[in-house]
């Protein structure tokens, strides 16, 4: 049974997006689920762990008792092995915002790429707020290459365009 994906335009954890996320906690299994903050995106600019932080706080302000953020900042941290293991267990995936192209090379063929699938398959929320929510995409544009690049491909047929107005 594949699981559910939510797909936000930025902004996470400002509020604006606590109804969405309380459902994608209940979509999980409820408050005591596992979450997963993937920080990935907010590594080239070494904001990695505050943004994961942001992430661990936000969802503990709706309830949830069991987040947090997974130190997957590089290739080598996306295909360890340990990671991608507490990935795979997780039921709630939340990939943050920050550089597009950076998380979609992270991520591309690697061990937790493969166990964030292998949990979706298995009926976890796959989220992503931003760049996360664009590499998910057969395409996205990233704008540090200033072109659409082939994205992960979770939905088929879309590149999703967050900040359209802010570009």
């Amino acid at each position: 049974m594949a699981g559910y994906l939510l797909l936000e335009g930025g902004a996470e954890f400002g509020g604006q997006m606590a109804e969405p996320d309380r459902r994608a906690i209940e979509l999980a299994g409820g408050p005591d689920t596992l979450i997963s903050i993937i920080p990935t995106a907010a590594a080239p600019d070494n904001n990695h762990q505050r943004a994961g932080n942001n992430g661990v706080r936000w969802f503990h302000s709706l309830g949830a008792t069991h987040v947090e953020s997974l130190p997957l900042i590089d290739k080598a941290s996306a295909n360890d092995r340990q990671i991608a293991a507490k990935v795979e267990q997780s039921r709630l995936i939340y990939m943050l915002g920050g550089f597009t192209g950076y998380l979609g090379e992270t991520l591309k063929d690697s061990a937790s790429w493969q166990a964030m699938l292998a949990a979706y398959e298995s009926g976890a929320v796959l989220a992503g707020s931003s760049a996360g929510a664009m590499v998910m995409c057969q395409y996205y544009f990233d704008p540090g290459e200033g072109q659409v690049v082939s994205g992960m491909g979770l939905v088929p047929n879309t590149c999703v365009l967050p900040h359209h107005n802010s570009c």
